[in-house]
């Protein structure tokens, strides 16, 4: 680095008032020994400590009670003063000769190069002084012949005019304020730490940070620069070489080369505290070592780190494992949003909506914990920016497409979620869009994403329907968008019509309400038989020519038929199909099951008790238990589930004859628990006790575990439990057993913590846990023979009935919710109002005891 007074027009103000509010720094008082001279470091630095290879740099100036003199930095002596300011120096360990390096050019402020410089030395015998004419306001101060680690030398600096005119400072002069000059060795001056980031697997480059804390250094007067060497490991099959992609702030040069170990040099007290260099490598980083170096001068960019001193070596690291395998960038669902293709999404214009985000390793549906980081790789020319038209994105505003063309931010390991919206966009097309770009550990993944005004299409379920001749047939149908949302306005219809030969029959229309509407068409003539097609129109009214303006139309094959009911009969069935176990709204339904009719597009009536049965050929028909529906041609097509698993039969009627089929829903999956309690409240002294228990899925099905699910089960208190683990596997009733001893008289408290673990880990969100209390050596209330618990359902009510558990407790949890009566009477009933129906799972528990789980339907 550069001596202070070669440098100009930098902002040292700002940077002094940082160092001075992070380092402590000795400071001369202000105005002291004014009637003297004074003595201070030069220019915006006010520490007194320098490296010992180094010169300090003073200035020296009159006092301002000094009578007459000229007190500006380059005195002129122009006053009645006839002595000069002078300065005397003394060394608690001199170990070197002293040199003074008098400046003669004058104000440092004037922008000349300070030159005519005068050297004056005193040994180690005999303390130094030098008398300075007014014509020069400046003195360094050095130590001759002493390397970056020779022992610390401090100097004792005292200013004083020369009154009496014997040489040096003498009894009879005007002494001013001394001044510690502290020279110390390099390790010293710098309390150095470097360190770096660890690159994974792929990577084409390093960060390597390093901080120094150099307390009362001045660091405006160092004459050297400090910099970081990197040395790196590449993947020799491609040469090993690499660019400097950013240095640390205050680094002079531009990109460089590198190769092997090389200096990325600067002057880094522009920065005051913590530096930062990075790199990038033409091909994979294997290992980096890096060490921070002070230069005694400022190097070459590219200086060798042999030519400076080392200062700090941070540890060499290798390449960490990769945690990404990919990344994953998709819209989440919602009403203003959606996939189109791979790597596209249309969006509604000027809405809200939200992206998932993540990196993952093994499963695409599972993030890992990994910060990844989100930018902007495209915007489309017919994208508007100004002060009412944008993109907010992660909760930044974009009004200006050059901001929002950079806009990045870092998505935190954890968080999936980023919300985005558009407002005054005026328009839609293909350059209406923009493109997110989300990297984790070099893996990148894209989204397009493209804004798009709501359009409307009506539509028919089935392509087609069947119907005796003459008969007319009600059409159901749906309008939305193309998000699947039901549009609000309320000025559209569905005009119909069906076309049978060379017929057409009169047009009907229907409006559309909370977007649907129904349309009743008959084909004409009345005898005719054959293929028909029904077209359904929606419309739209124009207001300006009070006409029906089409806006999408769909169509359906209508086989029109005639035949005898007396020659119903089922030709033929498919045996068997099995279903996974339906949750919530996401229904699974089983493989089709195909029933033959001898009449075409005769009624199929099929009883299925217990499971949700669905039109095949008509998705949008479903019902519970029963349903009728005309066979397509010759066949009918049936699909089945249930939210509990089992084997069921279903039986099919047409007309006179009847068949049946079996439904095999299966059982939970491993991971699917959602329950687990267990069957002992209380248990006696003096015995052995089993205890069971139940893991159960949010509908009640029993899970059995296996696979990488298990349950840890821990006992505490009262009583010594064996045969239970933190590995403990249900089977197919869900159920797991261990046992307790309870001492002869043993009595109190006891608990158990359970935790059923669906991936076989210790911590995981979907962990279920659980603390049962158990009462130890307390025998039980016997539970009368003839006590009964029934659940039923009346106006949307949900009833449960207790008959005979006098003085117990009674919890239930109905639909998810708990119901509590802690001391029953003989007879008691308790109800919830849940609405009519529904299915609701209602789980039984006398005294904290699970007794059983029941499913009813509300009605």
């Amino acid at each position: 680095m550069l001596k202070f007074k070669q440098k100009r027009g930098l902002a040292w103000s700002a940077i002094t008032a940082l160092l001075m509010t992070t380092f402590a720094v000795l400071t001369p008082a202000a105005n002291a020994s004014e009637s003297s001279a004074v003595l201070s470091p030069t220019g915006a630095g006010t520490g007194t400590t320098m490296v010992i290879t180094e010169t300090m740099e003073m200035r020296l100036r009159y006092g301002t009670s000094v009578a007459g003199a000229d007190n500006s930095v380059a005195s002129s002596g122009s006053g009645t003063i006839a002595t000069n300011p002078s300065v005397h120096v003394t060394s608690d360990s001199l170990s070197a000769v002293i040199i003074f390096s008098i400046d003669g050019d004058g104000d440092f402020a004037d922008g000349a190069t300070r030159t005519n410089l005068t050297s004056i030395s005193a040994t180690a015998a005999t303390d130094g002084y030098a008398s300075v004419t007014s014509t020069s306001a400046f003195v360094s101060f050095g130590l001759a012949g002493l390397t970056s680690v020779s022992p610390a030398v401090a100097l004792t600096v005292t200013p004083f005019l020369d009154i009496d005119g014997t040489a040096g400072l003498s009894g009879g002069d005007a002494v001013g304020t001394a001044v510690v000059i502290n020279f110390v060795p390099w390790a010293t001056a710098f309390g150095a730490t470097a360190a770096i980031e660890a690159p994974v697997a792929g990577d084409v480059g390093a960060t390597v940070s390093v901080a120094v804390t150099a307390g009362s250094l001045n660091w405006q007067q160092l004459d050297g620069s400090l910099g970081v060497a990197i040395d790196s490991t590449f993947d020799v099959s491609t040469g090993d070489s690499g660019t400097i992609s950013a240095q640390a702030t205050g680094a002079a040069s531009p990109d460089e080369t590198l190769t092997g170990t090389e200096m990325v040099a600067g002057n880094y007290s522009f920065s005051a505290v913590t530096l930062t260099s990075k790199f990038t490598t033409s091909s994979r980083v294997e290992s980096v070592s890096a060490k921070l170096v002070y230069f005694s001068s400022v190097p070459a960019h590219t200086a060798n780190v042999t030519a400076g001193e080392v200062l700090k070596v941070a540890s060499t690291v290798g390449v960490s494992s990769l945690a990404v395998a990919a990344t994953t960038i998709s819209p989440a669902t919602a009403a203003n949003i959606k996939r189109t293709g791979a790597n596209a999404a249309d969006a509604r214009i000027n809405s809200a909506f939200s992206l998932t985000a993540y990196p993952y390793s093994a499963s695409v549906t599972t993030s890992v914990a990994v910060a990844s980081a989100m930018t902007v790789s495209f915007v489309g020319s017919g994208m508007e920016f100004d002060a009412d038209s944008g993109v907010i994105l992660n909760g930044v505003t974009y009004t200006s497409s050059a901001a929002f063309a950079a806009a990045g931010f870092t998505l935190p390991a954890g968080v999936t979620t980023v919300p985005v919206s558009t407002f005054g966009q005026d328009s839609d097309g293909a350059n209406d869009a923009f493109t997110l770009s989300l990297t984790a550990q070099l893996k990148t993944t894209t989204l397009a994403v493209t804004l798009k005004t709501p359009s409307l299409s009506v539509a028919y379920g089935p392509t087609a329907v069947a119907g005796l001749a003459g008969a007319s047939k009600t059409f159901a149908v749906d309008v939305t968008d193309q998000w699947s949302q039901i549009p609000a306005r309320t000025d559209l219809r569905v005009a119909a019509s069906v076309v049978l030969g060379a017929s057409t029959s009169a047009t009907v229309a229907a409006t559309v309400t909370a977007g649907k509407a129904s349309v009743t068409v008959t084909p004409v003539p009345a005898a005719r038989t054959g293929s028909a097609v029904v077209t359904l129109t929606l419309q739209k009214f124009n207001q300006d020519t009070q006409t029906w303006d089409d806006v999408s139309t769909d169509t359906a094959t209508w086989n029109v038929y005639t035949y005898v009911d007396a020659t119903n009969a089922i030709t033929s069935r498919t045996a068997s199909t099995s279903a996974s176990i339906s949750y919530g709204v996401n229904l699974s339904y089983s493989g089709t099951i195909a029933v033959g009719v001898a009449n075409s597009f005769s009624d199929v009536v099929v009883s299925a008790p217990g499971l949700i049965i669905q039109n095949a050929d008509q998705t949008t028909v479903t019902a519970s238990d029963t349903l009728t529906v005309p066979a397509n041609g010759k066949t009918a097509n049936f699909k089945f589930t249930s939210r509990l698993a089992g084997t069921y039969t279903v039986t099919f009627t047409n007309g006179a004859t009847s068949t049946t089929s079996t439904v095999i829903i299966t059982p939970a999956t491993h991971d699917a628990g959602a329950t687990l309690t267990f069957d002992k409240a209380v248990i006696g002294a003096g015995e052995t006790t089993t205890i069971t228990g139940t893991l159960l899925d949010i509908n009640g099905n029993p899970v059995a575990t296996g696979n990488t699910a298990s349950v840890a089960v821990a006992w505490s208190g009262k009583g010594l439990a064996y045969g239970n683990s933190t590995t403990m596997q249900t089977d197919a009733n869900g159920q797991l057993t261990f046992q307790v001893l309870v001492l002869s008289g043993e009595s109190g408290a006891a608990a158990i913590a359970a935790t059923y673990k669906p991936a076989g880990l210790a911590v995981d969100t979907d962990n279920v846990s659980v603390v049962h209390a158990v009462s130890v050596g307390t025998a039980a209330a016997a539970t009368p023979a003839d006590a009964k618990l029934t659940v039923g359902s009346f106006k949307g009510f949900v009833a449960i009935y207790a008959l005979n558990y006098t003085g117990k407790k009674l919890s239930a949890k109905v639909a998810g919710k708990w119901l509590v009566e802690d001391n029953l009477a003989r007879y008691k009933r308790i109800v919830r109002n849940t609405g009519a129906g529904y299915t609701i799972n209602v789980e039984l528990y006398i005294d904290g005891v699970f007794v059983r789980t029941e499913v009813i339907t509300t009605k």
